[in-house]
């Protein structure tokens, strides 16, 4: 696949950000979403120093650190001079091809409030459920995107959000994890990509093909 850059990433997580908040400066695209921290939805995609101070004042003005994300091994001169330091890698990967004895099933809009309780609470973070429940609904209202949900015995283990055939968000209970719930979504989305915060690889297996590093303050 050709690589993404961070436009493709801000493209892509757009719809779980509010559009009351997020905007553009300089060419540099920034999502904010002031109810819940999840992933990548509140950072600023690239970097310009034209467009950091700006940038920065937006961020500050609803209490969110500014946070830049920018392809592993991109110039990170300037901020590390304005005292931003690397604060998490997201690596954009290949899944797995593995069987699985954990069901899963694409569920619709309409679940979007079990989706969100499965994915906040593998973040353990319950306290965004609610503005994350609505985000969800907004997402899957667009055909391009699906969501899929991981049970064993008809009890929810895990779940999946999807966009433009991405796996954007993957969250399993952290009760069931090692027990192959996480390969098991990724069996729905294969051959697809998919991103994962780095240390996960155990619970989402895959190969790397790409590597992104959000600085923050």
């Amino acid at each position: 696949m050709r690589p993404i850059t961070p436009l493709c990433l801000h493209e892509l997580y757009q719809p779980l950000a509010s559009r009351a908040h997020s905007g553009e400066v300089a060419g540099v695209p920034y999502l904010l979403q002031p109810s819940f921290p999840l992933l990548l939805a509140n950072t600023a995609f690239g970097y310009d120093p034209e467009a950091t101070s700006t940038i920065e004042a937006r961020f500050r003005s609803i209490g969110a650190p500014p946070a830049f994300t920018l392809p592993e091994g991109a110039d990170a001169s300037g901020l590390l001079a304005r005292g931003y330091r690397p604060v998490a890698v997201f690596e954009l990967c290949a899944p797995k091809s593995a069987s699985s004895q954990i069901q899963t099933e694409q569920v619709p809009w309409s679940e979007a409030w079990r989706l969100a309780r499965l994915i906040t609470e593998a973040y353990q973070a319950p306290q965004w459920r609610l503005a994350f429940a609505q985000a969800v609904g907004r997402l899957l209202q667009s055909p391009e995107n699906t969501a899929f949900v991981a049970y064993l015995e008809h009890e929810a283990l895990g779940a999946a959000l999807v966009g433009r055939g991405v796996g954007l968000l993957l969250g399993v209970l952290p009760s069931s994890l090692g027990q192959g719930v996480g390969s098991a979504l990724l069996g729905r989305l294969y051959p697809g990509p998919f991103i994962r915060p780095e240390g996960s690889a155990v619970e989402f297996p895959g190969q790397p093909l790409q590597r992104f590093v959000r600085y923050a303050l």
